[in-house]
């Protein structure tokens, strides 16, 4: 027979994601249309319908909700392979990449609100902005790291430096996006082109022989193309 307690537990539990999900939309869809400085927490309660004290006890205050929102457009990506020793590593990257703008191209407003109010904070030197970058820092050096152990890359330069220069070629494009200065296709081959290029720095001789190739193929026109 089932347990009234536990069944009452479940509910609880449930309506209370339900609201957690419910506040971070609301949050995401005025940081997109009116900036992360629109956002307050008092008129967000009121969109989301629910009490201030709700928001602080689901989810915290508004550094906390960026985190949130970060963690919801970072963690399916946090565990995917970046560079595997495959058949085809020199396509692993550039395959990683399509499903990261897969999932933006599913929901623009959704990833340009996230950058948006990280970026705010980054300017204001919060706490949870710097380790919101360190993570996306560490998805590049965790690919790196993999490209060493399967021999890819030499080693000449640590997977920490290689890594920095990836993910600032990330950032860069994805700030170009975020504020509508380049499409999507644009933000795709930019960062392609800056992972291939930083790569070749410390690839071996026949993984940078393959990446020239790729780079060669790629159409480094749409690269640099604006929406201005």
């Amino acid at each position: 027979m089932p347990n009234p307690a536990a069944r009452g537990s479940e509910t609880r539990s449930a309506n209370m994601a339900a609201r957690r999900e419910r506040i971070l939309d609301t949050a995401r869809r005025i940081i997109a249309l009116d900036g992360f400085d629109s956002l307050n927490l008092r008129e967000l309660a009121l969109a989301a319908d629910v009490t201030v004290p709700t928001i602080y006890n689901l989810i915290g205050n508004k550094a906390a909700l960026v985190e949130a929102l970060f963690d919801e457009t970072i963690t399916p990506f946090e565990n995917l392979q970046y560079i595997a020793g495959d058949d085809d590593p020199v396509s692993s990257p550039a395959d990683f990449l399509e499903k990261v703008v897969t999932a933006m191209r599913e929901n623009e407003n959704y990833y340009r609100a996230e950058f948006l109010a990280r970026e705010r904070l980054t300017e204001t030197g919060d706490a949870v902005a710097v380790a919101i970058h360190e993570r996306i820092v560490q998805i590049a050096i965790e690919a790196c790291e993999q490209a060493k152990t399967v021999g890819l890359t030499a080693g000449r330069l640590s997977s920490r430096q290689l890594g920095l220069m990836i993910a600032e070629h990330f950032v860069l494009a994805y700030r170009d996006w975020a504020h509508s200065k380049i499409s999507l296709d644009a933000f795709q081959n930019r960062v392609s082109t800056g992972a291939y290029v930083c790569l070749a720095a410390d690839a071996t001789p026949n993984y940078r022989n393959k990446i020239l190739k790729k780079l060669n193929e790629l159409d480094l026109s749409k690269a640099v193309v604006s929406l201005n």
